[in-house]
């Protein structure tokens, strides 16, 4: 039994250079001197008789021959987890997102998985079903819903899977969308947006808690004072009652002088009770005075950051339409560019022509200026021509 086999079950937990797990183990050939036949543990061994596939051993030790018998594959039965990052999926308003999603799954029938699709076909095919699940998935929602398919929001992704791998004895447990990102752009100004509902909120919120805590001192207030109110009407009439008890036991005199205390009494309740309404009244005004003060500041700061969010936005849009009219002018330049090379390259050929037939000019003049040769025959009535006619063409 080779080293693969005896450490089946850790050579599977080991990841490759780029974090792949291997699947399916193939173990060397057995000697041929070997009659027992060991199959492991915590794997599911595929063996073969005589090269063909004969089924799934139990784990235990068979009496085979090495000429004959051995292990073929050695597939994992541990459950696995498939990260499969997705870039650039349009949701429903046309925005780019990338997602990235985690499948585990287990190999349930070893036997078909090896004889139906194998790890590399699996990988791929597994690659190409995730990418259009999450693709479908993140077209059904916008932008600002993206972010609600993190978790466990992909079990459609995870129903296709499993009726895609039905009969490749694969069996997927759990399809989880673990991030979402959108483009930074977009990002940052969503994020900004949500900061400015927020401060907003806050405002708004702390604006209710201060109206409420100014009208319930003021309703305290008022309670108070008419607690004192009551309580000088009590001292009043009990003043009141007292002198009509003097006015009973005294004479004429005494009622007078209850008569005039009664009527101080009352001019002094009339008083308390004008200065506690003058007092209430100033209370009640000043309220609204702080309340307006205080609606007006927020409204002010409001209107700040909408006028700054506008600003942006135009800038953003000038600076867009700025880079889109200089594409446009780069384009035209590089088609005129072309256009004046093609011409240029017309002119060229003119050029080369002009100087090649210069050149024949040129050797013919020195021809017979200083060549020494017998001009007869048809080569001496060609060169003869050539030289009158300015050219070495027949």
């Amino acid at each position: 039994m080779n080293d693969l086999i005896k450490g089946g079950i850790s050579e599977f937990s080991k990841k490759g250079p780029n974090g792949e797990i291997p699947l399916v183990i193939c173990p060397s050939q057995r000697s041929p001197y070997s009659m027992l036949l060991t199959v492991p543990t915590g794997m599911s061994c595929i063996v073969q008789h005589f090269g063909q596939n004969v089924g799934v051993y139990d784990p235990g030790l068979y009496f085979k021959s090495g000429l004959f018998w051995r292990i073929a594959y050695v597939v994992t039965q541990q459950s696995c987890t498939y990260d499969a990052p997705v870039a650039y999926c349009p949701t429903a308003d046309n925005v780019r997102v990338s997602v990235d999603i985690v499948v585990v799954f287990k190999i349930s029938d070893a036997l078909k998985f090896v004889e139906k699709i194998g790890p590399t076909n699996f990988d791929d095919l597994l690659t190409a079903t995730v990418d259009e699940g999450i693709r479908m998935l993140v077209r059904g929602v916008d932008h600002l819903s993206v972010y609600t398919l993190r978790g466990d929001q992909a079990q459609e992704t995870l129903r296709v899977l499993n009726k895609t791998f039905e009969d490749c004895g694969v069996l997927f447990q759990d399809c989880m969308v673990t991030g979402v990102w959108l483009p930074d752009n977009l990002s940052s100004c969503l994020e900004g947006t949500t900061k400015v509902d927020k401060a907003m909120t806050r405002l708004t919120r702390q604006n209710e808690y201060e109206t409420l805590q100014i009208k319930q001192e003021s309703e305290m207030t008022i309670e108070e004072l008419k607690r004192k109110v009551e309580q000088t009407v009590v001292m009043e009439n009990g003043r009141k009652r007292r002198t009509e008890l003097e006015f009973e036991q005294r004479s004429v005199k005494t009622e007078e002088e209850g008569r005039i205390n009664l009527i101080k009494a009352e001019q002094k309740a009339a008083v308390a009770i004008m200065q506690t309404q003058a007092a209430l009244n100033r209370k009640k005004t000043e309220l609204e005075t702080y309340r307006i003060k205080e609606l007006a500041t927020a409204n002010a700061a409001h209107v700040t950051a909408q006028i700054e969010a506008d600003e942006m936005q135009e800038v953003m849009i000038a600076n867009a339409e700025a880079a889109e009219q200089q594409m446009k002018c780069d384009s035209q330049a590089t088609k005129h560019e072309a256009q004046a090379e093609k011409i240029a390259t017309k002119c060229l050929v003119a050029k080369r022509r002009h100087e090649l037939e210069l050149r024949e000019k040129s050797i013919l003049a020195m021809l017979a200026e200083t060549g020494h040769f017998n001009l007869v025959g048809t080569s001496g009535d060609r060169i003869i021509n050539s030289m009158l006619t300015g050219s070495l063409k027949r």
